[in-house]
């Protein structure tokens, strides 16, 4: 990739990110692209050269969140050699989605907002991209299932309650901080969250 080429590519970075703080803060009727472009430290202009419109820019931001998500969350399979045993991955999936939802406390919030709304927009996300994810995670779910390390219960609510206590914390951030005086965005508080997390579901 040559200097150009890169250079459009952290534009482009920024922007997404940018775009996806200020839509999950704001939702998409109140976000502007005015606010993400300064924001994203750059002119307003290449909001509509690089993404034309505010629809196309949720929707790469959107994509950009769960490509990222992807590569963030990628481990070894179950039966590698790196695991003692199948607690020892569910241990290790468990941190991993604790870990990626304190880093990316934008990914729940936006999804929230749009979830509640039904709109055309989570629609889309929810084909393009909800679906597999879920499938990761019901895949994961009945492992540790079939291995004894969780009970035989609705596997959809199974997913629900791990993937909820795994971002609540971090979507409702501000609330954290305000009723128990700790700031989510500490290693050590994070830490604990998911040791906490690991003991209630690891038998």
């Amino acid at each position: 990739m040559n200097i150009r080429a890169r250079q459009k590519a952290a534009t482009q970075a920024s922007i997404l990110q940018a775009a996806l703080e200020i839509f999950s803060e704001q939702g998409f009727e109140g976000a502007s692209t005015r606010e993400i472009a300064a924001k994203a430290g750059v002119h307003h202009a290449l909001i509509k050269y690089h993404f034309d419109n505010k629809d196309t820019l949720w929707r790469a931001a959107v994509t950009f969140l769960f490509q990222r998500q992807a590569k963030e969350l990628q481990l070894p399979a179950p039966d590698d050699p790196a695991y003692g045993s199948y607690r020892d991955f569910a241990k290790a999936v468990i941190r991993s989605v604790v870990l990626y939802s304190a880093r990316h406390p934008e990914h729940a919030r936006l999804m929230v907002q749009e979830s509640v709304r039904d709109s055309e927009r989570f629609r889309w996300a929810a084909d393009e991209f909800i679906v597999e994810t879920r499938k990761a995670a019901e895949n994961f779910i009945l492992l540790c299932q079939r291995e004894g390390i969780l009970p035989k219960v609705s596997v959809a609510a199974s997913v629900y309650i791990f993937v909820g206590a795994a971002q609540l914390f971090y979507t409702l951030a501000p609330e954290v901080e305000r009723v128990w005086g700790l700031d989510p965005s500490d290693p050590k508080v994070i830490e604990d969250h998911a040791d906490a997390l690991v003991a209630i579901m690891v038998r």
